[in-house]
């Protein structure tokens, strides 16, 4: 395996996020300056750090978490999320905050990176070893203790978008589908009681499915109202006082309503295009670990879009989600930022033909293995 990058970076997910990051300056500023500057101000300062965290991803090693620092980052963010749960600030009724940051935003980075370390091991050693308890319930206690740590606080909304995320991957790196039906069943089980067990999550969603939904009628008229083309930068009226939170939680109808049906496809096509390029990265990384880490960022960035802009059209509850690289904040935008980087890094460590050759052999011989195994 080689230590020395082989390849430059992929300039499609490179500008992909570069561009997000600009129209979120752009957005923020339009659906706040009625407020004055102080947004942008502070909206400006974090995505300047965000852009030093990027370069930092993509100048790291990304193997370097695949070693012993994978066990320091997982402990380490179990323990914030635990003392989250003890010393955390509650705002709206939830104790996310620890200081100036959510834990929460950390452990959508870590929880991948310790699981990419870990199939990309057990896919090294042996085929022999790929059975339940090395590929579900191995991986599974330590997902199930994450998961446990968000709805404890709760952060409903992303415990589900992590567990979703987490099953993707484990479909990705070759675990049985029979495995994971069932499991899929029983983590949606498990949401659906934490759900009913929280008065405010169940109030969301009770007043969600009778229609009671006075912030996403708002958000589906600024989308609407935007026609083709959109009202203009800074010339959309939602932003005063008809739909709270514009600039956080609905920053993809801010984008709706000036830039129009054409700019929220545009920016929609965007996270398309991140989807797809790291996906690539992935197929073309020189090493397990770089394969299933791509695989993992990409996968929860994209499902982070995807809720928010779901919500922005009404088509499921409130979740309280940013989009990533546009909306207003600090903690998702860096470590968003951050875990980029450190795809764009995986993106310089590409196979060569014979290698990917191998690849192929081996997944044969791999699956050849496994159907003797069962028979």
């Amino acid at each position: 395996m080689r230590e020395r990058p082989n390849s430059s970076i992929d300039p499609w997910v490179l500008f992909v996020v570069v561009t997000l990051t600009m129209v979120g300056l752009t957005a923020v500023y339009a659906a706040t300056y009625h407020l004055g500057i102080s947004h942008l101000k502070w909206h400006f300062v974090r995505a300047a750090i965000g852009l030093v965290v990027l370069l930092l991803g993509i100048k790291l090693c990304h193997r370097r978490f695949a070693g012993k620092a994978r066990h320091v980052v997982l402990v380490g963010t179990l323990l914030l999320l635990a003392a989250t749960l003890v010393v955390g600030i509650v705002v709206s009724g939830a104790r996310r905050w620890l200081g100036p940051f959510q834990p929460a935003e950390l452990a959508k980075f870590a929880l991948p990176v310790w699981l990419a370390a870990y199939f990309a091991n057990l896919k090294s050693e042996s085929t022999k070893d790929w059975n339940f308890k090395n590929t579900v319930a191995k991986p599974g206690a330590v997902v199930f203790v994450f998961l446990v740590l968000l709805l404890l606080q709760p952060a409903i909304s992303t415990t589900i978008i992590l567990a979703v995320a987490t099953m993707v991957l484990f479909f990705v790196v070759g675990v049985r589908l029979r495995y994971l039906v069932p499991i899929a069943l029983i983590a949606g089980l498990l949401v659906f009681a934490a759900i009913r067990l929280n008065p405010y999550a169940r109030n969301r969603v009770s007043c969600w499915m009778e229609g009671s939904r006075y912030q996403q009628k708002q958000s589906l008229i600024a989308v609407g109202s935007g026609g083709p083309f959109g009202k203009g930068l800074g010339e959309g009226k939602q932003k005063l006082y008809f739909l709270p939170e514009l600039h956080t939680d609905f920053i993809a109808a801010a984008i709706g309503e000036e830039f129009g049906f054409v700019g929220s496809v545009g920016i929609f096509g965007l996270f398309g295009v991140f989807l797809v390029g790291g996906m690539l990265i992935g197929l073309r990384a020189n090493s397990y670990f770089g394969q299933f880490l791509a695989s993992g960022i990409v996968i929860t960035i994209f499902m982070y879009a995807l809720i928010h802009m779901a919500v922005a059209l009404g088509l499921t509850p409130p979740t309280g989600q940013p989009l990533p690289f546009v909306s207003f904040g600090g903690s998702a935008l860096v470590s968003n930022l951050f875990a980029a980087g450190v795809l764009l890094n995986i993106s310089r460590y590409r196979r060569r033909p014979d290698e990917r050759a191998d690849s192929r052999r081996w997944n044969r011989r791999s699956r050849v293995s496994r159907a003797g195994a069962r028979g």
